[in-house]
């Protein structure tokens, strides 16, 4: 006969692990003055910009409406006129170099294309914010990703007349890429702050930046958002209560809302730690670890109370080890094969898709040890303990 899991006897020993964590987790978020929280979650100015040199100066003196492009290493010119649309294509392949490309684009009627300082790789073209660009007699400048030695300092420095600037490194430095931060003040748009940034830039870096994206959110858009979601994780939770509630009894209920709310406030302690960004994307986690979890938790209550009838001998303890025994390589498989579908997203993607991985696989993780330990341990303290069964012996 298997041997049953000691879910009871060590009951004290996951509590105070339980504990352990939610300090590191809260202690970190008073350390740290709160959550580093996203642009949903923050009204103001989030840019993604990489420091990179121009390599070509492209400018139009034609009649015609002309558009330029760049998509994976090529670029792509578009004309459009009385007779109808002529798509170029320049790709690295063809054209190596920037000196090559502005060759290639001397044969478009009108276009004039100057290299810039020096040639770099064609495959290194940059599109960012503003791509496609109309070309006209104005300058529209391509920039090459190159590697650099621009430090985050001298970017802070840069935009240190903006006031409180959070700046991050993006990637390995050499990169070149910083996250901007940019609260709101009375007055500020979009626009407005976008210019101010661009601004700085120019003033430091001259046309040597590509702004790769913007994402502007307004004070009042981030209070709904706030409020939205809150109230979207205490529905869920009040829902879920009311059904265990109905299913089983609600020692069951009070059970397990108590195992989701360790869930989810450890995954919040870990996310403080660890300095992740909180947006939409993490209550996309957080909801989705409370399903998660409650699954898992249900089929173990289920099991107990099953297992309470056929076992009305035996001492509620053994029941509900016995119970978490027996639902033990179902619930393992399940978050084996849960973590290794979210693995590859936490190790290739980027951006908040990596985020919500991450986030994915420690809830799973959570959610698979508070459902054996947490769930029946506060099941078995507020049941009443060893006395359950002298009741179901009576009926």
């Amino acid at each position: 006969m298997k041997k049953n899991l000691p879910v009871i006897k060590v009951r004290f020993i996951a509590l105070t692990f339980s504990i352990i964590l939610l300090v590191v987790g809260m202690g970190s978020l008073i350390l740290n003055g709160g959550f580093n929280t996203g642009i949903d979650f923050e009204s103001g100015l989030s840019q993604r910009i990489q420091v990179a040199p121009v390599g070509l100066a492209l400018t139009y003196e034609g009649t015609e409406d002309i558009e330029v492009s760049v998509d994976n290493g090529s670029l792509i010119v578009e004309e459009r006129g009385e007779s109808g649309v002529s798509t170029f294509t320049f790709t690295s392949e063809e054209y190596p170099s920037t000196a090559d490309l502005a060759a290639a684009l001397e044969t478009i009627d009108g276009v004039k294309s100057e290299v810039v300082n020096k040639s770099y790789d064609s495959e290194q073209m940059l599109s960012g914010y503003g791509f496609p660009a109309t070309l006209s007699a104005d300058v529209t400048n391509i920039n090459f990703a190159t590697t650099g030695d621009v430090s985050i300092d001298e970017i802070r420095e840069a935009l240190s007349d903006l006031g409180n600037v959070q700046v991050q490194t993006v990637g390995d430095e050499e990169n070149q890429i910083f996250q901007i931060k940019l609260g709101t003040n009375d007055g500020d748009t979009q626009d407005s702050m976008e210019n101010a940034v661009s601004n700085d830039f120019e003033n430091a870096f001259g046309d040597g930046f590509v702004v790769l994206e913007s994402n502007f959110v307004g004070p009042r858009f981030s209070q709904t958002l706030i409020y939205g979601s809150l109230l979207a994780v205490l529905v869920a939770m009040v829902l879920i209560l009311f059904y265990i509630w109905i299913r089983f009894r609600i020692a069951y209920a009070v059970s397990s809302l108590i195992a989701l709310t360790h869930d989810v406030l450890l995954l919040l302690g870990f996310i403080a730690l660890f300095r992740f960004e909180v947006s939409s994307t993490t209550i996309a986690a957080v909801l989705t670890i409370i399903g998660y979890s409650l699954n898992a938790t249900i089929v173990i209550f289920d099991r107990i109370r099953e297992n309470s009838g056929l076992m009305k001998d035996k001492p509620f303890k053994d029941v509900i080890e016995h119970s978490v025994t027996q639902s033990l390589t179902r619930t393992i498989i399940s978050s084996v094969t849960t973590v290794l579908a979210v693995l590859p997203l936490a190790i290739f993607a980027t951006g908040t898709i990596k985020l919500f991985a991450i986030n994915l696989i420690f809830g799973i993780i959570i959610g698979t040890y508070s459902s054996n330990f947490i769930a029946p341990s506060f099941l078995f303290w507020i049941s009443g303990g060893e006395h359950v069964q002298e009741k179901i012996k009576k009926k």
